[in-house]
């Protein structure tokens, strides 16, 4: 590849395409040729070209470089026409060569060498706006870490070619100078990331998790920042997505991310670490907690520290109840396996939902064994071509998995009883607003409902809410908020010799209307001056992520970093690259669709009517 590049750049950088069918200033034979008495440096070395027999009037000339050109044509020692090009702009010594090569010399003229022009353009300024070459090569460098691209895309020929098109003056560069441009934006930020950091006056909260590339195989872990800054707005950064190399055991872990937390010197101000439920994790903060707790960091003797990801605990939850539904839910798998197993089958679907008349749109969608949401969005999406499939079954004689009456009876309510799973998940999974505010009324939702489930007319909903009950108490999220809150009232005592009377004066004082556009962070941003010590408690609580989504997001902008095509970059490449592009523009839509669970964003959790909760089950 290397070779490559050399011979498609001149030692200035331009690019030289010899196939091209523009003409370029040149030399032709050792002899000096004129034009109009001036004399032309013939001091390089002839070349052979096909086209030197071409009249300058049959040459196409599509660069922009030959605007800056006039044409004649010139007469070799063999009485054959040979096209020259003259610079409109230098006048004073009639500066022109033979035409027949390509563009590199006269773009190297114009760009470099022609002082009539740069002097045209410094008189002109509009038509020359200012060209900062560091400007355009800190701004390609954020291309490349926001689009990911490779490195020695400023070496593609027709990229350059782009960009000289652009503006003249470029100054092409290597992919190690991009390299290089990368890193110092990185170290410029990360430096700005840790002055921000230490001016934080709340504590920050962690999310941590291990990540293994398919790509590479190579292990990665994540730790990412979570805190709210002194204006109230609630921020995430990846911090690491360093390579982390085996084993990967609890004692490793914690070495490793005690390390990384020393690092940025936020021992002093953790407050909380949420993670999965791997064993694994559970060593890691037990260690951590330990550790920190010996030095006096952690509120509350760190019992509010360790903090498990409800996404995955409700995940454990559902998909406890999933194993027992029956034949229905997993036929109707198999069916969305075997049209999808085919453009023809695909193809022969979408006739039959065609000429059903369904509502449906789009695909199938297939289901993941590790993601039970994903199982709720099949059966959603697959009821709607309910009628596709009785169609499907008449005219594909090899379809098995037909369903009847009763099992897509079956199939409806499982949907219905899975949607409100499904939109707390989503809801607890967001990394733009708090979540720790929403545990404790969407918890008691899914009590409510297991409990209802028990009295549903179908069997499969009442076998469903048996089991996925039996694990819901086996979790005690309901015992894991009354502990939070106890050792928050712990942590504001301790805080202030006089909260108690501050609790009591927030009690006592006027509730707060339930609303759709309601803003925690804003409403205690105004109260900060009423309960000064309550307002700082809510800046660490609120602060708490309460699934680790964050960390799985930052793993989507890593396989998107780290892909076949890149299977070659260094690993602390790969953390400059995925760190930067979240200090610069944050997560991505793109990012939080790629995540174990969808966000939404868009709808605020006191919007819900907990009390209409149960209607979803279709009754």
């Amino acid at each position: 590849m290397e070779e490559a590049y050399d011979r498609d750049f001149d030692p200035d950088g331009h690019p030289v395409n010899e196939d091209d069918d523009e003409v370029e200033i040149g030399t032709v034979g050792s002899r000096t040729p004129t034009v109009d008495g001036a004399t032309v440096d013939a001091s390089q070395p002839a070349r052979k070209n096909r086209r030197t027999q071409k009249a300058a009037t049959t040459v196409k000339r599509r660069s922009w470089v030959w605007e800056h050109f006039n044409f004649t044509t010139d007469v070799d020692e063999d009485g054959k026409e040979v096209p020259l090009a003259v610079c409109k702009w230098w006048n004073d010594t009639k500066y022109k060569a033979y035409c027949v090569y390509g563009t590199s010399n006269a773009t190297t003229h114009i760009q470099k060498k022609c002082v009539a022009y740069k002097k045209h353009l410094a008189d002109n300024p509009v038509l020359a706006p200012k060209f900062d070459q560091k400007t355009y090569c800190r701004m390609f460098a954020e291309a490349i870490m926001f689009h990911s691209y490779p490195f020695n895309i400023v070496e593609h020929v027709k990229l350059r070619e782009l960009h000289s098109y652009l503006n003249p003056n470029v100054i092409h560069i290597s992919r190690n100078t991009i390299l290089a441009y990368c890193w110092k934006e990185h170290d410029r930020l990360k430096l700005r990331m840790r002055d921000s950091l230490s001016q934080v006056s709340s504590r920050i909260c962690f999310t941590s998790d291990c990540w293994s590339s398919k790509v590479t195989s190579r292990g990665y872990l994540s730790l990412t920042a979570h805190y709210i800054d002194n204006n109230w707005i609630l921020r995430s950064h990846i911090l690491n997505f360093k390579y982390f190399p085996p084993p990967h055991k609890g004692q490793d872990i914690y070495r490793f991310v005690q390390e990384l937390i020393r690092d940025w010197n936020l021992e002093g101000k953790a407050f909380s670490m949420t993670c999965d439920n791997a064993s694994s994790m559970d060593v890691m903060v037990s260690c951590l907690k330990i550790d920190l707790h010996s030095r006096s960091a952690l509120p509350c003797g760190g019992s509010l520290f360790h903090v498990r990801c409800c996404a995955h605990i409700l995940n454990l939850i559902v998909q406890s109840g999933l194993s027992v539904v029956g034949e229905s839910v997993v036929k109707l798998c198999g069916a969305c396996s075997y049209i999808d197993g085919s453009d023809h089958r695909l193809t022969k679907f979408h006739e039959c939902v065609l000429a059903s008349g369904a509502n449906f749109e789009g695909s199938l969608i297939l289901d993941c064994p590790t993601r039970w949401n994903s199982t709720y969005l099949m059966l959603k999406k697959a009821f709607q071509a309910k009628p596709a499939f009785y169609i499907f079954a008449m005219r594909d004689s090899n379809f098995d998995f037909n369903l009847s009456l009763e099992e897509w009876k079956v199939v409806e309510f499982v949907c219905g009883f899975l949607e409100p799973f499904y939109n707390i998940t989503c809801l607890f999974s967001g990394c733009e607003y708090p979540t720790a505010n929403l545990y404790f009324n969407n918890i008691v939702a899914i009590e409510k409902l297991l409990l209802l489930g028990h009295e549903h007319e179908v069997k499969c909903i009442r076998d469903m809410s048996s089991v996925m009950m039996e694990k819901f108490e086996n979790t005690g999220l309901i015992i894991l908020f009354y502990s939070l809150l106890l050792s928050c009232l712990i942590h504001v005592i301790n805080l202030h010799c006089d909260a108690l009377t501050a609790i009591d004066a927030y009690l006592n004082a006027p509730l707060v209307p339930r609303s759709p556009d309601f803003d925690i962070l804003k409403y205690w941003q105004s109260s900060s001056s009423t309960y000064p010590t309550l307002a700082r408690m809510a800046k660490d609580v609120l602060a708490v992520p309460i699934t680790s989504v964050a960390s799985e997001s930052s793993f989507s902008m890593g396989s998107r970093t780290l892909t076949k095509y890149r299977a070659s970059l260094l690993p602390k490449n790969v953390e400059a690259i995925v760190t930067t592009q979240n200090w610069l523009f944050g997560y991505s839509r793109e990012e939080e669709l790629d995540a174990d669970f969808e966000v939404v964003s868009e709808t605020y959790p006191d919007d819900i009517d907990y009390d209409s909760l149960p209607l979803v089950l279709y009754y």
